[in-house]
Order: structure tokens, then C-alpha cells, then sequence
């Protein structure tokens, strides 16, 4: 068995957000967003396609900074 390396440094909890067209992702993320529970949350929105509407239907809870492609 390889040795393992163990690390100091605090981990940090992911999730991935994934579902099909409709299947309700933003409204989801838009709760998680807008409600009132003390957490901090960083959000990638990875479009794909000609048109990237997921961008504009979140809520602005928080300032953002945006990054182009």
C-alpha cells in the first residue's frame, strides 16, 4: 500500500448542481442563494451553447464577479 500524504489544511464541502432542462437547478440555486442562513457559497454556472441564459435568471444576492470566457 502507498503512503498516504495527509494535509493541514482545511476542507472544503462541493457540490455539483446537474440536472435536465426544466428540472428545477436554478430555482434550486436561487433558494440556496437568497435564504437567510449565515453561509458563504461560491457559484460556477458552466454554460454551454450559443445562448447562456442561466446567468441572468440567478439572483443577485450577493455581488459577483464574473468571468469571461
Amino acid at each position: 500500500m502507498p503512503p498516504t500524504v495527509t494535509s493541514e489544511l482545511p476542507q472544503i464541502p462541493v457540490t455539483v448542481l446537474t440536472g435536465y432542462l426544466g428540472a428545477g437547478k436554478t430555482t434550486l440555486l436561487n433558494r440556496i442563494l437568497s435564504e437567510n442562513h449565515g453561509k458563504k457559497y461560491a457559484v460556477v454556472i458552466n454554460e454551454f451553447g450559443e445562448l447562456g441564459v442561466d446567468n441572468d435568471l440567478v439572483v443577485d444576492a450577493v455581488p459577483t464577479k464574473k468571468c469571461s470566457r
